[in-house]
């Protein structure tokens, strides 16, 4: 019976860990897109997307910012990673299974990064 409660303490404390680990990679490779849009294109980014879908191989995560430059005009950079399944929240895992195709994960994010603040 101890064991038993010792061990889901250990399976739920990593499944926090996880998750967390999860969107600190979100965050950190947002961070690092911001910093190559701002190189590449001489403009303010307005905002951002979060994506995620399903393959056989892997989950692809994407990212898309959107920016203005001082000429009005706008610009969408779109970037994406493979992330492994065993990174991936399963509440995230749940969504893109169910849709098995490109999810939204804006306001998923943007929730972890208020947790953040």
């Amino acid at each position: 019976m101890i064991l038993t409660t010792l061990l889901i303490a250990a399976a739920a404390v990593l499944a926090v860990g996880v998750i967390a680990s999860f969107w600190d990679e979100i965050k950190n490779w947002f961070q690092g897109l911001m910093k190559k849009v701002k190189m590449a294109i001489k403009a303010v980014v307005i905002g951002f997307e979060a994506f995620m879908k399903r393959t056989k191989e892997a989950y692809i995560q994407m990212a898309k910012a959107y920016q203005k430059d001082e000429k009005g005009q706008w610009h969408v950079t779109t970037e994406t990673r493979k992330v492994p399944e065993s990174e991936v929240p399963p509440e995230i895992r749940a969504k893109a299974h169910q849709m098995n195709k490109e999810i939204n994960i804006t306001s998923d994010l943007e929730k972890e990064l208020k947790l953040y603040l």
